[in-house]
């Protein structure tokens, strides 16, 4: 497990500067934790959609629990480079976390009519104290995944979902005012990719959205990927990433997640 190395000189500053951010980006996620949550049935709920491997609105996960997301099998990975784009480290892969300041967060009434209560939330990782103090790029990605077995091939994966802007590159956000390095250059994307176990995990499709500058509006957003059985025995890994330096500000909302697979024309 990743462990941050003991801060420089700077640690006072730093922890007070945390401290800051901290609030910012709880600002965005309780959001996490402020009311109660009232069950709503919908695209993750009882009503369900027909033929669909993976659905979750959300509305179902305990708010309060630390684990709510890793037992419903998210999962999350961080990787650091330099601003250069030099790899530094990767550190993973471990059960997603909920509300603890770091990749993922089940985040309050930040949804409209079809979101209903509680929301996923994907921010960088703030936990990693020495690389984002070090100006280094900290991307955490927050995913599910699953074997691609040989009834896969010949169709199309599809991983759909809500989405709208949080407080990713808030020019308000001290996160922002503050950053030792303007403007604040924080990025998001959602992705659905596949890695080959027998080649160290190297990555041999990656379909992405980026989500950097989308709307403060939900909208439905959708990637897709097709299946052939040069595929079979790879992993299939599907969610967001989120990536920043010096704390800056890096929150989206997602919600209404579905994964379905299909044959293809």
């Amino acid at each position: 497990m990743f462990c941050a190395k003991k801060v420089d000189d700077r640690r006072q500053e730093v922890i007070a500067r945390i401290t800051v951010i901290a609030g910012c980006v709880l600002g965005l996620i309780c959001f996490y934790g402020c009311s109660d949550v009232i069950g709503r049935e919908g695209i993750g709920g009882g009503g369900g959609t027909p033929g669909a491997e993976y659905q979750e609105d959300f509305e179902s996960l305990d708010q309060a629990s630390d684990t709510a997301l890793g037992d419903g099998g998210w999962m999350i990975f961080g990787n650091v480079t330099e601003p250069n784009g030099t790899y530094v480290v990767g550190y993973g892969a471990f059960p997603a976390p909920n509300n603890i300041l770091s990749f993922s967060g089940i985040a309050l009434n930040q949804g409209g009519p079809e979101q209903g209560q509680q929301q996923l939330v994907i921010i960088s990782d703030y936990n990693n104290v020495e690389d984002q103090n070090a100006g280094n790029r900290v991307e955490a990605n927050t995913f599910r995944e699953r074997d691609v077995v040989q009834d896969d091939v010949g169709k199309t994966v599809t991983f759909s979902f809500d989405a709208k802007q949080g407080n990713i590159n808030d020019l308000a956000n001290p996160g922002c005012t503050e950053t030792p390095v303007p403007p604040c250059d924080s990025t998001a994307l959602a992705f659905l990719k596949t890695l080959d176990p027998a080649d160290e995990f190297a990555v041999t499709n990656f379909a992405s959205q980026p989500m950097t500058a989308i709307s403060e509006t939900w909208m439905r957003y959708e990637i897709s990927l097709f299946i052939d059985a040069g595929l079979v025995g790879h992993k299939l890994q599907y969610g967001f990433s989120a990536t920043a330096s010096n704390f800056e500000p890096s929150g989206v909302f997602y919600d209404n997640i579905l994964v379905f697979t299909v044959q293809a024309p």
